[in-house]
């Protein structure tokens, strides 16, 4: 009997994404090409543009693409080898897994980081504050020097909700955090974006604000659940590698 694999949910945008990469693995669009228009695409994949746009995104994250305002969209030139070894070690080895993990971090962390924006003190939210600092000067310093940032942004979040039992759940699964950040970063300006998007939760938090504090979680967490989703899925051919222009 044909050994069993679980099921896991695909969203249509994740569905475009891994195509359009398996059609530019297979050769059909050369690096530095530019894609078909938007609407071409949508009639291609019979989907409307904000599904389209969100898959043009999630490949733009793991560096297939180039999105150029009012130009298109551009097969990226350079090596994408990252897609090759992001997923060969670790526990994190499926789609399922990441999708597990994904699901886990957005149930726990948009509640943590609302606790967060209600009852952080000065010297916590001064913590916090910090990191994201730190963050900032180590954009220059290569993954080495921001993954251990990264990670204590999220623990340091987590630690201000003032709630040990939530907070020590995420610290249960740090291994895990650990090795998604870790993976993400593969991805070429991954971390200027999470930068970006700390920051941007940082002020949430300054604001004491709890709604917006879970939406711009939520934006963070789901932009990396997207790109790491298509990275484990998208083939990449070595012909793609081999002849960047």
């Amino acid at each position: 009997m044909t050994e069993l694999k679980p099921v896991f949910r695909v969203t249509l945008s994740q569905q475009v994404a891994t195509q359009i990469a398996g059609m530019i693995s297979a050769g059909r669009w050369k690096p530095g090409e530019k894609l078909p228009s938007e609407a071409a695409l949508c009639q291609t994949f019979h989907v409307g543009r904000s599904t389209l746009r969100e898959a043009l995104k999630s490949l733009a994250f793991i560096g297939l693409v180039r999105m150029k305002a009012g130009e298109g969209t551009y097969v990226a030139d350079g090596s994408t080898k990252f897609l090759e070894n992001a997923f060969a070690q670790g526990l994190l080895t499926t789609e399922k897994d990441i999708e597990d993990l994904c699901e886990a971090r957005l149930l726990l962390e948009t509640e943590l980081v609302a606790l967060c924006a209600q009852r952080a003190s000065d010297s916590d939210l001064q913590k916090i504050a910090a990191l994201v600092e730190a963050m900032q000067e180590s954009l220059s310093q290569g993954e080495e020097a921001f993954l251990p940032l990264d990670v204590q942004f999220h623990i340091a979040i987590a630690d201000a909700s003032q709630n040990q039992v939530l907070a020590q759940l995420l610290r249960t699964i740090r291994e895990l955090l650990r090795e998604v950040v870790m993976k993400s970063q593969k991805v070429p300006g991954a971390r200027e974006l999470a930068y970006a998007q700390h920051r941007e939760i940082l002020e949430t938090l300054k604001r004491r604000n709890p709604r917006k504090a879970r939406v711009a979680m939520r934006e963070h967490l789901q932009t990396f659940q997207r790109g790491l989703m298509v990275m484990a899925s998208a083939p990449v051919s070595s012909d793609l590698q081999a002849n960047p222009r």
